[in-house]
C-alpha cells in the first residue's frame, strides 16, 4: 500500500487483504506500507472485526513492514491488538526481515 491517507482507504485495504486470505487459503501475509499516514484510531476502519475473522485462520502469520518510525508505531499498535487475540503479527522495518520471519517456524 502506498499513499494511504484516510481511514476509509485503510478499511478497504484491510478488507481486501482479509478477502484475499479467505479466497486463496494462504496463511502468510506480508503487508508493506509506504508513504502513508499512520492510523491509530482503529475503530474508523473496523480493525476489530477484521482481526476477529482472522482468529479462525489457523496458522496465520502477518508481517507488517513500514517505511517510517511513525508508521512503525501504528503497526506496533495493530500488532498488539492482534496478539491480544492470539494472532501472529509482527512489525518490521524492512521486507527482507519480514519475509524471513514469515518463512520461519509457525508462531504460537
Amino acid at each position: 500500500m502506498v499513499g494511504r491517507t484516510t481511514a476509509e482507504e485503510t478499511r478497504r485495504f484491510a478488507h481486501a487483504q482479509l478477502a484475499a486470505l479467505k479466497e486463496s487459503g494462504l496463511r502468510k501475509l506480508l503487508v508493506s506500507v509506504s508513504s502513508s499516514r499512520p492510523v491509530f484510531k482503529v475503530q474508523g476502519w473496523n480493525l476489530s472485526s477484521v482481526l476477529d475473522e482472522m482468529v479462525a485462520m489457523e496458522g496465520l502469520k502477518v508481517a507488517l513492514v513500514s517505511d517510517t518510525r511513525e508508521l512503525a508505531l501504528s503497526h506496533q499498535y495493530v500488532e498488539l491488538l492482534a496478539r491480544q487475540r492470539g494472532l501472529a503479527f509482527k512489525t518490521f522495518g524492512d521486507e527482507q526481515a519480514g519475509v524471513e520471519w514469515l518463512m520461519g517456524p509457525a508462531a504460537r
